[in-house]
């Protein structure tokens, strides 16, 4: 995953959005750092196709994203994602 070791998904992003204090604290006990943390296209097409977004939050996903690194979607990451999902499940900070 280009040297990231975080995938973060959907619901973990809105937590940082919306500040929530668990997933803040999340962040601070892992150290995360936005060069290791990356997206994937559900995630982008989740936060971004939101009904009734407005240009305000639109453009805040936005800015955040670029931050972070784009991962498309590709028969290897969706593998990767299963295995994980059945393996170790997910983790819901939010």
């Amino acid at each position: 995953m280009s040297g990231n070791k975080y995938l973060l998904d959907t619901n973990f992003i809105l937590g940082i959005l919306k500040s929530d204090p668990l997933v803040l604290a999340e962040v601070a006990s892992r150290r995360l750092h936005v060069g290791e943390c990356s997206y994937s296209a559900i995630t982008r097409m989740e936060l971004l196709g939101f009904h009734n977004i407005t240009r305000e939050e639109e453009s805040l996903i936005r800015q955040k994203l670029d931050r972070l690194t784009y991962l498309p979607l590709t028969g290897n990451i969706e593998n990767v994602v299963i295995e994980l999902r059945q393996t170790e499940g997910v983790l819901n900070f939010v």
